[in-house]
Formats: structure tokens, sequence, C-alpha cells
């Protein structure tokens, strides 16, 4: 016989604000602000135009599962999906039926037209929340109206060659955010667009599970295969308490690396599930799960966790299947 139970149902938030500001030329030099980012304890600057007044957007739901599938598959495969896409790019849909895309650069300047991008990770209460500000800018003398603006990220990770030195690889460039935006860009203004882009108040055991956005900072996540594997260990597990064993992360419990999984949309939600398989030879009225992760991040941190949860079979002595970490990635906004 097989049966699914679930060890964890999770929600990691994806949540989006965006705004629009056109300037006049002459008020360029004093309308960027030096602001202080964080990526956990430390502290950089950034230079980004005001933040306040962010308005909700609509989180793309099937780019997001698109990226959720593309993420785990490259680190659980080790291989990539895209080839070393634009870390990220704006579509601005236009009222003469034209677009205009903005393409990733690293600086704001004049005459000039791009997609810069800022990350911070904070780390409270136990749970770790990344953002990432995207700052769109036209400072050319272009005129035009608009009537919607689409963001595109791709995310990465490290995998490595057969000398042992890492290299990224990478999801396609996707659409995650949208919105309605009836603005006009005149020739004598200045166009900047702030989007930002967050994963909220994610557990360290669901890290593993969170897609890194390509970024500047080069916050990125090591490849490996299961938990305590890879080259540094990255990677998920789930062991399973047989009464004669040790119940921790890397025991000697029989465990199940999570490598297969399946994505998709459901009631405005990516949904993600990893099955691991936990064969029952004898009766048994429950079964003592444990789902261990360990990222190990370039640039930021090695964050372990761990969850763990007592299912009951739903017929005595039966071989099933246990649905492991399904991780419901949802979003806020209109």
């Amino acid at each position: 016989m097989v049966q699914k139970l679930v060890l964890r149902n999770e929600v990691v938030k994806v949540k989006g604000r965006v705004k629009v500001i056109t300037i006049k030329k002459d008020e360029f030099e004093k309308f960027l602000q030096l602001r202080k980012l964080r990526i956990l304890n430390k502290e950089y600057e950034a230079l980004m135009p005001p933040l306040d007044g962010l308005q909700k957007n609509t989180i793309d739901v099937n780019g997001l599962a698109i990226l959720v599938q593309q993420y785990m598959y490259i680190v659980t495969t080790n291989n990539s999906v895209g080839s070393s896409p634009s870390p990220a790019q704006m579509v601005l849909m236009t009222t003469s039926g034209s677009n205009i895309s903005l393409s990733y650069a690293s600086n704001i300047s004049q005459n000039s037209q791009g997609v810069t991008l800022f990350m911070q990770v904070l780390e409270e209460n136990n749970t770790y929340t990344f953002q990432y500000f995207y700052v769109g800018f036209d400072t050319t003398n272009s005129s035009y109206s608009t009537s919607q603006l689409e963001l595109y990220v791709s995310a990465w990770a490290y995998t490595f060659n057969a000398g042992g030195v890492p290299y990224a690889i990478y999801t396609d460039l996707v659409r995650i955010a949208y919105t309605s935006a009836s603005f006009t860009k005149s020739s004598d203004s200045y166009l900047f667009i702030v989007w930002l882009i967050e994963f909220q108040s994610i557990p360290p055991y669901l890290v593993y599970f969170t897609p890194i956005l390509n970024n500047p900072l080069t916050v990125i996540q090591y490849t490996g295969a299961g938990y305590g594997g890879g080259w540094y260990g990255t990677g998920s597990s789930v062991y399973f308490n047989n009464g004669s064993c040790n119940f921790s992360c890397g025991g000697n419990c029989p465990s199940s690396a999570l490598q297969a999984f399946i994505t998709y949309v459901n009631n405005n939600s990516a949904v993600l599930e990893f099955p691991a398989q936990a064969p029952l030879n004898r009766g048994v009225s429950s079964l003592e799960a444990l789902l261990c992760s360990k990222s190990v991040i370039n640039n930021l941190a090695t964050i372990t966790g761990s969850t763990s949860a007592t299912l009951t079979p739903p017929v005595s002595g039966a071989t099933f299947y246990v649905a492991i970490a399904t991780i419901t990635v949802t979003y806020q906004g209109s």
C-alpha cells in the first residue's frame, strides 16, 4: 500500500512592493540617498532613491513556481538551467504598444537606462528575511507613457568543476512580479522605479528551500547531495526513528536525501513537495521523522536547522511514502 503523509506543511511568504518616481533633471544630484543595508551583522552603504510610499504589486505565482522548480533543480542536480542570465530586468509596457526593457547595470548614471540591485539579509527571532531592492532608472531624453511594469529575476547557486573550483549555475530569467502603472516620462525628467521583493520569516530548516536571487554581493548557496554530503555538506535529509538508532541530524537512523520533487500552482501559491520513502516492515502505530537541512552560503553563513513530527500511519504495518517538507510559497498583495 502507498499512503501519503505530511511531515511539515510550511509557508514562506513572498511579498513585493513598488513605486514610480519622476524628477526634474536638475534634482538628480540631491535625489539619491545613501542608505545603510545589512547582510546579517555586516553593514554596507547603497545609493538609492527614497523607500517611503512603496505600494503592493502582484506576485506572478506562475513565474514564482518556475523559479522555485528551477532553483531546486540546480541545487539538487548541480546542473544549470539558464546560461548566465542577467540578475534582473524591468519591462515597461507603453500605451503606444511597444515595450521598453531596462537591463541590469552596476550603477545609476546619467543618460542611461538600467536596473541596479541591492540586497539585505535580516535575522530576527531565529528566522531569516531575504530582501532584494531593484532600482530601475531612465535618465535619457526619451519620453513615453506606460500602462504596466514587470520585474524579471534569476536565481543561482555554486557548483564545482573537476578541480574543485566553484562556479555559478543559474535559473532562467523569469517574471516574478507585475503592477499596473500609468505615468508619463517626459524628455526633461528622469524616471526611477523602486521594487522590493522579499522572502519573509524563514526558519533555518527552510533556508535551503528558498531561492537565492542572483545578486552583485555574491550571496550564493553551494550545492550538495544530501545532508552531510556534497562538497560542503549543503542539502537536506529526513531521518526515521526505528527505535534502535541515534535519532539526530547526522545520526545512524534510516534516512533519505531530499532530491526528487514536484512543483505546482494551487490557490495563488507555488507549492514544492519532496517525497521521502519510509518502508515499515512490521506493525507500528506511529513513526518519528526528523527533517534536517544545511545551507552553506557564500558571503553569508552556514545555516542549519531541523524540525520533527510523529506520523500515524492509517494502516498499521503498511509500506508507505511520507511527503516530507511540503513547502507552500505564498504571496501577499494585489
